[in-house]
């Protein structure tokens, strides 16, 4: 504009475009000169910044080395490592070595004492406080170092048993499996034949004894069943011919001492009802009632004892 305004000042219209071609040409000049100032003080920057990073990657060098020496003296080595040659920081022969800017001061820059730390090992986590209470106890009885009972407590009120297995033979190997309700037994299986499972089953009410079951067969059905009152002996189931149904039925009197037997009946044809009765007195037979099939059947087998009176024998009610 400088140059427009003195070109039509001397030369009139012709000297004002001559001016402004001449100021055009005058502000690309200073112009150039201009953006080339910037450009080298942003190279200047850059050479102060890549010279920061070098002094910076050999302050980390020389922490790695310290670590190292750190990390040897905190870990028994073998003797031939035990001194190992310093580690030297690398030097890059090819990148100037300017002096760090006093505006961004790296030894007083905490990270190095973070990176020597996350270097060496993750941190432990804190420990877990034991837990007071153990779900499962294990001990041995005869003091052979086998274990032969383990018990287990109820997680929700600990002291509380729920279940006991039991190694009654000192092998290690469980055939008693004892089972609790509210701290009282309720049931207990037992392995009598070494088949690695139950085979006869005991149930208790208030600790005492009120069922006993068997498999004798080991077929996985019951073939013997005992029932008790406050702990005696009261009546006697079995199935003696093995086809599944109870045919023996035995009754005790529970208020005399002793396993006092006072009523048999039988099933003859196994079709699960009794057709022969048996009456004892002091545990003497005194009666015997049969149903006819149950006559027609005994009279086929020839199975009819020979010292029973007949005016004994009689049909059920008669």
């Amino acid at each position: 504009m400088e140059g427009l305004a003195l070109g039509g000042a001397v030369g009139g219209i012709y000297g004002a475009g001559g001016g402004l071609v001449i100021g055009l040409i005058a502000g690309l000049v200073m112009a150039d000169s201009h953006y080339g100032a910037i450009n080298s003080q942003v190279q200047t920057e850059q050479q102060k910044d890549r010279a920061l990073e070098a002094a910076i990657e050999q302050e980390l060098e020389r922490q790695r080395a310290l670590e190292g020496k750190v990390a040897q003296a905190s870990t028994p080595t073998s003797p031939s490592a035990e001194n190992p040659p310093a580690v030297q920081p690398v030097k890059d022969s090819k990148q100037p070595q300017a002096p760090v800017p006093q505006s961004k001061p790296v030894e007083n820059k905490p990270p190095e004492n973070i990176t020597v730390a996350s270097r060496t090992k993750p941190p432990q986590p804190p420990a877990v406080a034991p837990t007071p209470f153990k779900n499962v106890e294990v001990r041995d009885i005869n003091g052979d170092g086998i274990p032969d009972l383990w018990i287990y407590y109820n997680p929700q009120k600990p002291g509380e048993i729920m279940r006991q297995e039991e190694a009654s033979k000192g092998d290690g190997r469980v055939d008693t499996w004892s089972y609790f309700k509210d701290g009282k037994l309720v049931r207990r299986e037992v392995d009598t034949k070494g088949h690695g499972k139950p085979d006869t089953s005991f149930y208790y009410v208030n600790d005492q004894i009120s069922r006993e079951e068997r498999d004798e067969n080991g077929e996985g059905r019951v073939t013997y069943r005992a029932v008790y009152e406050n702990g005696r002996l009261a009546r006697l189931e079995k199935d003696t011919d093995g086809n599944g149904r109870m045919n023996l039925w035995v009754y005790y009197d529970t208020t005399k001492d002793g396993e006092v037997i006072s009523k048999e009946e039988r099933d003859l044809n196994g079709d699960g009802v009794a057709d022969l009765w048996s009456y004892y007195d002091n545990g003497r037979l005194v009666r015997r009632d049969v149903s006819a099939i149950g006559l027609e059947i005994l009279t086929k087998r020839e199975q009819i004892p020979a010292t029973a009176d007949p005016k004994q024998i009689s049909a059920p009610g008669s």
